[in-house]
């Protein structure tokens, strides 16, 4: 080996919110890259002569976030898109999106040539806004998929719904605590092994089987179906020891 390190692709978290994606192709693994930019709030575009049924629901429903369109590629589609993915069956066709994006400035992912594509797509866990990756550099997808059902099983719904509470917390405690030093205390205190155990000791107390969900789709369409004010009652227990936290750590 020279030259040291092998790495070939940066890691990054890309912001699509309202950004053009096309993807090329309708089957099994454009769906999965549809499913995950929807997630990310992207505006798609699939363009294919054919479209898996899973497709179907999606059909069904209306939706200002993505687009169908049933016939081939053509080149204009290109028009304005921010990012491709080129899923056809078709390696030719793949190629042949690859270099149109190139040519355009546009980063492009081929699904079945990694060596010409601009960018991959690691496995991924969410945790609402903890997001966690797992990449092999596509010399063995599966072993990625391993590492991910294993993250999944460790990371459980306790870190999204410490992260719920401290999008408004956090802002709150640097308003009200002048020192950095207590702050960074508090901080470190909260994302401590310590703290979480707590918070599934509260979740197990509320009794609503949330520490064995592993989507968060799931975790949250469960969340918007708990009875009434189950779930608040749940925040707020957890909130009061955060706060219990603060005011510790603020008199020492």
């Amino acid at each position: 080996m020279r030259g040291g390190s092998t790495l070939r692709f940066y890691p990054i978290n890309l912001n699509l919110k309202e950004k053009k994606v096309l993807i090329v192709g309708a089957g099994k693994v454009a769906f999965r890259k549809f499913k995950r930019l929807l997630q990310a709030k992207a505006q798609i575009k699939v363009v294919s002569p054919e479209f898996s049924p899973k497709f179907t629901p999606y059909f069904e429903q209306k939706s200002d976030q993505y687009i169908f369109i049933e016939r081939k590629f053509r080149e204009d589609d290109l028009g304005g898109i921010f990012l491709v993915f080129a899923a056809t069956n078709d390696s030719q066709l793949n190629e042949r999106i690859a270099f149109l994006s190139r040519n355009k400035n546009i980063l492009a992912n081929i699904s079945d040539a990694v060596d010409i594509s601009d960018f991959t797509v690691p496995a991924a866990v969410n945790r609402g806004e903890l997001l966690l990756t797992v990449s092999s550099g596509s010399n063995l997808p599966a072993l990625s998929q391993n590492i991910r059902k294993k993250i999944e099983q460790e990371f459980g719904v306790e870190y999204q719904i410490l992260l719920e509470i401290m999008q408004k917390k956090r802002s709150l405690i640097i308003a009200e605590i002048d020192e950095i030093s207590v702050r960074k205390k508090i901080f470190k205190e909260l994302a401590s092994d310590q703290f979480l155990n707590k918070i599934r000791m509260i979740i197990d107390q509320f009794d609503l089987n949330l520490l064995n969900i592993e989507e968060t789709d799931e975790f949250i369409n469960n969340k918007n179906n708990l009875t009434e004010n189950k779930f608040k009652l749940l925040s707020d227990s957890i909130e009061t020891e955060i706060n219990k936290i603060i005011a510790k750590l603020k008199d020492d």
